[in-house]
């Protein structure tokens, strides 16, 4: 599902686009194993394209140093485009999201993810993402873990 031929730019022409939240990114720069980590390593590849907002990397900007995780690694990603970041959702499209959220103050990444085109919106965030809510009033966007995407591209290979 995820391999296929490569373009001209490196990534594949039907790889997954995978929006990011901010919990995954933090998870990825912090660890040097496990699922979202290994989002990283894909996107490395070209096996999935990866897709941010603003709002999502000034939200992982205020988190780094908590984790002990220096700037400039998140830097290095975006520079080296393994993330790209897209626009942020306009206001009035954000407000639409923020009946579906427990916390509104997570509606722009909801917004993102639809915006972006992407195929999946991944995130760690039990409480307020990973919700039945969420999941069905984004769908055909698919809402997972890192874990339940990998195990999800293991059942569809």
């Amino acid at each position: 599902m995820i391999n296929s031929r490569k373009n001209n730019r490196g990534a594949s022409r039907r790889s997954l686009t995978v929006f990011l939240d901010s919990s995954v990114i933090l998870s990825a720069l912090a660890s040097p194993s496990g699922g979202s980590r290994k989002i990283l390593y894909a996107g490395t590849k070209g096996k999935l394209r990866l897709l941010t907002s603003p709002f999502v990397i000034e939200e992982v900007a205020k988190h780094l140093h908590k984790l002990g995780v220096k700037p400039n690694e998140l830097e290095i990603l975006l520079k080296k485009k393994v993330i790209r970041v897209i626009s942020d959702a306009p206001q009035h499209i954000i407000k639409k999201f923020h009946s579906v959220i427990v916390d509104p103050d997570d509606a722009p990444i909801l917004a993102g993810a639809v915006l972006s085109g992407s195929h999946v919106l991944l995130s760690l965030d039990k409480g307020h993402i990973l919700t039945d809510r969420v999941r069905k009033a984004l769908k055909p966007l698919l809402v997972f873990s890192p874990k339940e995407f990998w195990e999800w591209v293991e059942k569809h290979r």
